[in-house]
C-alpha cells in the first residue's frame, strides 16, 4: 500500500468518524473528544519520556479528562463555575506527588505533567463552547418556587439545551481545506521553505495553496452555516492558516527535541493523534476567543 493511498484511506476514516460523531448528538461529540484527549495526552507523555523525563502521566491524564468533563457540564448548564476551583488543589498535588516519586529531574517532570494539560486538555476543553449555547449560571436560574436545586436541574432540566454542530464542523472543514490545498500545491510546486530548521517539507507555496482553498471554503460554508457571518468565517480561515501552521511547527519542534519522527502509530500514514490534531491545539483557543469577542 503506497503512503499516499494509506494517508487517503486513514484521512477519510478520520473525517467520517469526526463528522459522524459531531452530527449524531452532543453525547457522541463528548465521548469522541474525550477519547481523543486521553489518547493525545498519553502520546504527549510518552514522547516526553524520550527526554528522560518521568511525567505523572496517569495523574496528568486524569486532571485533563476532568477538565474536559467539567467544561462539558458547565457548557450545558449542569454545574456552577465554582466547581472549577477543584483544579487548584489538583495542580498543587502534582508538586506534592513529585516529592514521593524520588526522580532525578523532579521539576522537569512537573513541567511536562502540567504542559500536557495546558497543551492538549485545555484547548480541547474549549471545544465544548463551540457546540453548546451558553447556559448561564446554574444557581441564577429561577422558577416560580425559587432557585432550582442541582439534582432536579440535572435530572429534570427546566430548559432546553441547544447543541449546534455548525461552528465546529465549519472549523474542521476549513482545517481540512487548508491541509488539502497545502498538500496539492506544496508537493509539486513547493520550492521556498517556510521554516526549514523545524519542518523542511513545508513551503510558502503550500501555505498559499492551503490559504486559497481555505478562504474559498469559508465563503462557501457561510451560505450553509449561518451561525456566523461570512466575514467571521473568513477570519476563522485566517486564524487556521496562521495559528494552525504554527501549531504544526510547534509539534514538529517538540518531535525534533525528543528525537522522534511521529508522535505515535495509531493513524497509518499520519502518525499519531498529536500529528493529526497539532494545528487544532493552538488554533482552537484563538477561534474560541474570537467567537467570544464577536458574540
Amino acid at each position: 500500500m503506497t503512503n499516499l493511498f494509506q494517508r487517503s484511506v486513514t484521512g477519510l476514516f478520520i473525517i467520517i468518524i469526526l463528522v459522524g460523531s459531531i452530527l449524531l448528538s452532543g453525547l457522541s461529540f463528548f465521548l469522541l473528544f474525550l477519547i481523543i484527549l486521553v489518547a493525545s495526552m498519553f502520546e504527549f507523555y510518552r514522547m516526553a519520556r524520550h527526554t528522560k523525563a518521568r511525567p505523572q502521566k496517569y495523574f496528568g491524564v486524569t486532571i485533563g479528562a476532568m477538565l474536559f468533563i467539567m467544561n462539558f457540564l458547565y457548557a450545558i448548564g449542569c454545574i456552577n463555575k465554582k466547581f472549577f476551583f477543584v483544579f487548584v488543589p489538583l495542580v498543587v498535588l502534582v508538586f506534592i506527588n513529585e516529592l514521593y516519586l524520588n526522580n532525578n529531574r523532579p521539576f522537569t517532570n512537573i513541567a511536562y505533567t502540567l504542559l500536557g494539560i495546558i497543551y492538549v486538555a485545555a484547548p480541547l476543553s474549549m471545544i465544548n463552547y463551540l457546540v453548546f449555547s451558553h447556559a448561564g449560571e446554574l444557581f441564577e436560574i429561577q422558577t416560580g418556587e425559587g432557585t432550582i436545586d442541582i439534582v432536579n436541574f440535572i435530572f429534570q432540566p427546566e430548559r432546553k439545551i441547544i447543541y449546534s454542530s455548525h461552528i465546529l464542523l465549519g472549523f474542521f472543514f476549513l482545517m481540512w481545506a487548508y491541509d488539502t490545498g497545502a498538500y496539492i500545491v506544496g508537493v509539486p510546486l513547493g520550492r521556498h521553505k517556510l521554516f526549514k530548521r523545524i519542518s523542511p517539507k513545508k513551503t510558502w507555496e503550500g501555505l498559499v495553496g492551503g490559504a486559497t482553498l481555505s478562504f474559498a471554503v469559508s465563503i462557501l460554508i457561510s451560505k450553509f452555516f449561518i451561525d456566523l457571518r461570512m466575514t467571521d468565517w473568513v477570519v476563522i480561515a485566517f486564524i487556521i492558516m496562521t495559528i494552525g501552521t504554527f501549531g504544526d511547527l510547534v509539534e514538529s519542534m517538540f518531535k525534533r527535541s525528543v528525537g522522534v519522527k511521529d508522535s505515535g502509530r495509531l493513524l497509518p500514514g499520519h502518525g499519531g493523534l498529536l500529528d493529526r490534531f497539532d494545528g487544532v491545539f493552538l488554533s482552537i483557543p484563538v477561534v474560541f476567543s474570537y467567537i467570544q469577542f464577536i458574540t
